[in-house]
């Protein structure tokens, strides 16, 4: 049995492509619905009003841990990126206590949420 998720994206990323397309150049594209929540990982129909969602906005990028953790494959943390209403997993890179990271591009056949450190 395996304990992870595997998103397979074959090019054809449907509704949520625009997410998947932010990943690969390192930017936050979040889901908005029109009562005003911001949802990353996008959802297509927003939880609160059932409404499907009204846009796709640009977030700033950067964001704060809330719960880190070690994995097989190496730290991973979740996180509240800065504009979202919702929290997201994401893989860490190169973190060493720092409690903000910034999203960076992840690779193109593997699109995933990737956070590096924000240092002063």
């Amino acid at each position: 049995m395996s304990d992870g998720l595997i998103l397979r994206d074959g090019g054809a990323g449907g509704w949520i492509e625009p997410y998947l397309a932010g990943l690969r150049k390192g930017r936050a594209i979040a889901a908005q619905c029109t009562c005003g929540r911001v949802s990353l990982p996008p959802e297509r129909i927003c939880p609160l009003c059932r409404n499907p969602v009204a846009q796709w906005v640009t977030l700033p990028g950067t964001a704060t841990l809330i719960h880190r953790a070690t994995g097989a494959e190496g730290d991973v943390a979740l996180v509240r990126l800065d504009g979202a209403t919702t929290a997201s997993v994401a893989v860490l890179q190169g973190f060493a206590g720092e409690s903000r990271g910034r999203v960076v591009a992840a690779p193109a056949d593997r699109p995933h949420l990737i956070l590096s450190p924000v240092r002063p």
